[in-house]
Formats: structure tokens, C-alpha cells, sequence
């Protein structure tokens, strides 16, 4: 039976163990490189993100220590290792999935997206040997003529060898349910225990290649595309029938409302300031003060305006003090002048993303 999870997915059978703890907020996401063998037409990844670069969630990279306190932050119970493809760099990749498993035990689990061009056997024992605990194979099906396609399937076969749990994650595109169910059958004549479904989405890099093959978002306030849900759920139904998979299909909902949202609930609690607000949505809500000679504002509201110390903090790197909503909303109204005051709500990520911004005159 299909079932609706509590995530806005849907599922058949067990979702693997890497997405129960994802759509938690519980998986580091564990970006290692944006070089990847492949050059797929449906690929979402920024312009930045294509070069090789190395983020833990939103944070770059600059050595083990940063991966370290990004999983500490967000208390972490696993990682998703995720690319372009991490086999690309998989030296990088051994590295950090071994810190991973060294600093926070054999039960934080890892899992990893390849495309399995990459995948021979003495790579993927590198990776076992590192503690990797699930491998998810994202073959070139919709291209099945390419030699690269033939190398890949070659290579799956070989991740079969190790006591790991092996499954596939694809996207659902319209148009190629012959594909897509011709992997799932590939995948369970090879004893897998999963395959992924993901909801396709548009992106600022893959738009103008996906509206040039007739693809079209669901609405103007999403950026799903018509018709792959509905083929995600069609392949979930004939998989259920036809084989011994779990499935999960995950859809944008799931990505946006419930995956984020967890996972900034957990880091807030441990970056938010004693004058920050942690909302239901896991932003960071307060006040602030901006003004030209900071270090002369911070004077004027301790001494004139009496505000405690512990109550204000100076962010030189964003020009503005920062400061309770209930403060900045006494101070507007009780000082005239230069002094520009405003509640913010910002994301409890690493570039501190600000999601709304509101004036008060």
C-alpha cells in the first residue's frame, strides 16, 4: 500500500534509514564537491555550487573542524554526502566521512549520492572502510545509449559485495515511466533495498533547459514541475505490485516545509542569542539599529537611554546593533534622528540569510 507520511511524502513499505532521519532535520547536509562526471539536463545545482567547493549545510569549508562544528550545531544524528558526484574527490570524501564516524560514533549515519560512474570496487571500499553506511546510485537511465550509462550499471553491480544497504535515487521526469520502472526492476533483480523518488523541481541553473523540453511548474507560487508527482505516485503503485523495494517519493513540499524546518529548529537552539526570538519556523527574530558611527550609538543607548548592556551587541560586520524586538519597538518611538531601527528574521544558517525585514517609524 502507498501511504502518506507525516512529511508530505509518500512511501511503500520503510523509508530508508537515511531519509527518516532527513526529513527529521537530522542529516548534515555534507557537500563535497561540485564536480561530477555527468552533465544532466534536469541538474539544480547554482553556478557556485558546480566548482569544486566543499559545504557542511550553508557553511564553506575549510577543513575537517568546519564539518565538525556544523554537525555539532545542528545536533546532527547523520550526514548525507552529496555532490555533483562525492566520488569525484573521494579522497575528501573518505577524509570526512571517517571524521564523521571518529568524533560521533559508529551510530551516526552516513549516506551517499553517486552516480556510480566513479564506483569501482576498489573506490567503494574506500568508503566502506571509511564507516559509510548506505550508497544511493543515481545512474544516467533517461540516457541509456551513452557508454558512460554502461559503466554505471557496471558498477553497481559491485556495491552488492559490502555489508551496506544499496538503493537507487532518481528524479520523476515526465515522460519516462518505461525508464524509471526499468531501474526499479534492476535495482530488486540485484537485491537493493530502496529506491528514492524525487519530485522534480525548477532551479535558476536547470529553468531554461527544462521549459525548452515543454516542462512546466504546477503553479506561478511553485517551483514543482506538472506531472512529476503524479508519476512518482504512479511508480510507487506499480512498485508496490511488481517488486520487493521500499520506495519513497519526495516531493518539493516535503523539502521546503518540513526537511528545512526541522533542521533549523535544531541549529537555532544553539546559535540564538539571549535577545533572539526562535519562531515556529526556526528563524531568529529581533531588533536592530542602524546608524553611522556604531560604537557612538551603543554609548548614546547604554548611558542616555539606559539600556543593559547584555541586552545590545555590535555586528560591525553587518553595520547595525542588535537588540530584543521589545526594545528596538521603545527605542523607534522614543528617538528621533539618523537612528534607523527595524525587526528582523534571519535564517539560523551559517550565511544568516534574512527572510523579512520590517521598519519601524
Amino acid at each position: 500500500m502507498v501511504w502518506e507520511t507525516p512529511y508530505f511524502s509518500y512511501a511503500v513499505r520503510e523509508l530508508p534509514k537515511g531519509c527518516q532521519l532527513c526529513v527529521r532535520g537530522e542529516k548534515l547536509v555534507l557537500f563535497t564537491t561540485g564536480k561530477c562526471p555527468r552533465d544532466c539536463f534536469y541538474c539544480p545545482l547554482s553556478p557556485w555550487r558546480r566548482e569544486d567547493v566543499v559545504y557542511a549545510n550553508e557553511r564553506p569549508v575549510k577543513s575537517v573542524d568546519d564539518v565538525i562544528e556544523e554537525a555539532m550545531i545542528q545536533e546532527a544524528k547523520g550526514a548525507g554526502v552529496t555532490g555533483g558526484d562525492p566520488l569525484a574527490r573521494l579522497d575528501r570524501t573518505v577524509q570526512y566521512i571517517r571524521a564523521l564516524k571518529e568524533n560521533f560514533g559508529e551510530d551516526f549515519h552516513v549516506h551517499l549520492y553517486t552516480t556510480g560512474a566513479l564506483a569501482t570496487k576498489k573506490n567503494l571500499e574506500k568508503l566502506y572502510d571509511a564507516g559509510l553506511d548506505e550508497i544511493r546510485f543515481h545512474p544516467d537511465i533517461f540516457n541509456p545509449n551513452s557508454k558512460l550509462f554502461k559503466v554505471e550499471i557496471e558498477n553497481i553491480k559491485n556495491a552488492f559485495d559490502f555489508d551496506w544497504d544499496v538503493g537507487g535515487e532518481i528524479p520523476s521526469v515526465p515522460g519516462q515511466f518505461e525508464r524509471m520502472k526499468w531501474y526499479a526492476e534492476f535495482l530488486d533483480n540485484l537485491g537493493a533495498k530502496f529506491l528514492n523518488v524525487n519530485e522534480l523541481e525548477f532551479s535558476e541553473t536547470n529553468l531554461r533547459n527544462l521549459l525548452d523540453r515543454g516542462y512546466r511548474p504546477i503553479s506561478d507560487e511553485s517551483s514543482a514541475i506538472k506531472g512529476s508527482l503524479e508519476l512518482g505516485l504512479k511508480l510507487l503503485e506499480w512498485g508496490e505490485e511488481n517488486t520487493s523495494l521500499s520506495y519513497h517519493l519526495c516531493t518539493a513540499k516535503l523539502k521546503d516545509a518540513i526537511q528545512l524546518r526541522n533542521r533549523l529548529r535544531r541549529m537555532a537552539r544553539n546559535v540564538a542569542k539571549p535577545y533572539m526570538e526562535i519562531t515556529e519556523d526556526g528563524t531568529l527574530r529581533f531588533g536592530i539599529a542602524e546608524y553611522d558611527d556604531l560604537d557612538e550609538l551603543y554609548e548614546f543607548l547604554v548611558s542616555e537611554a539606559e539600556v543593559p548592556e547584555e541586552w545590545l551587541h555590535i555586528n560591525r560586520e553587518r553595520g547595525r546593533i542588535e537588540m530584543p524586538e521589545e526594545v528596538a519597538l521603545e527605542l523607534a518611538e522614543a528617538i528621533e534622528g539618523d537612528v534607523r531601527f527595524f525587526i528582523v528574521e534571519e535564517y539560523p544558517t551559517f550565511d544568516r540569510i534574512e527572510v523579512e525585514r520590517i521598519p519601524l517609524l
